[in-house]
């Protein structure tokens, strides 16, 4: 069982999205959080949040599938920027149990030039990627970075990827909601 935050109904897709927010820093609806829990009948999608251990996660989980970070996550992401990066954040009100917090979503300013396309692995004669490898001297001087995708899809992203510097401070804070996985790197 965890708290997810969902976009109101209607809403566009994530990736319809993206294009309408360029000019904007604030999502202009709010999220809402709803306790999903997995049952025989399926997915059960509730506004009773009282049973959840924590509710408020640092990387909160969401309908966008976007990254949705508390506060305290971007104060840490911001600490730790080289300034090559080129982020600037789009604030989201996300309200449950009676309450509202304000999160954030990265968004990237420039297509990041990070992979090693000879060691990356993509889809025949296309450029969608199936497993990247990043090389270390195209990467070095970033600590938070995106997968080149097609289109604007690189912008706000449901991947982030990391330093290990960034990986570590975040493990010091113990920011909930986070999991980290490897990545190749040549």
């Amino acid at each position: 069982m965890l708290a997810s935050a969902f976009a109101p109904e209607g809403t566009k897709l994530a990736h319809e999205l993206i294009q309408d927010l360029d000019n904007f820093n604030e999502l202009p609806f709010d999220l809402e959080l709803y306790l999903l829990s997995d049952r025989q009948e399926g997915l059960i999608k509730s506004k009773e949040l009282s049973s959840l251990k924590e509710t408020w996660l640092d990387y909160q989980p969401n309908s966008l599938a976007w990254p949705l970070m508390s506060e305290k996550m971007k104060l840490i992401i911001i600490n730790h920027l080289t300034g090559s990066e080129t982020i600037d954040w789009i604030a989201a009100k996300v309200i449950g149990n009676g309450e509202a917090r304000k999160y954030y979503i990265p968004r990237f300013q420039k297509k990041l030039d990070v992979l090693d396309i000879q060691k990356t692995m993509f889809v025949q004669n296309t450029d969608k990627i199936i497993r990247p490898c990043f090389s270390l001297s195209k990467i070095e001087n970033y600590n938070v970075f995106h997968l080149p995708s097609s289109y604007n899809l690189w912008k706000i992203t449901p991947s982030i990827y990391i330093s290990e510097a960034l990986k570590k401070a975040m493990q010091k804070e113990k920011l909930t909601g986070v999991d980290f996985e490897k990545t190749m790197v040549s």
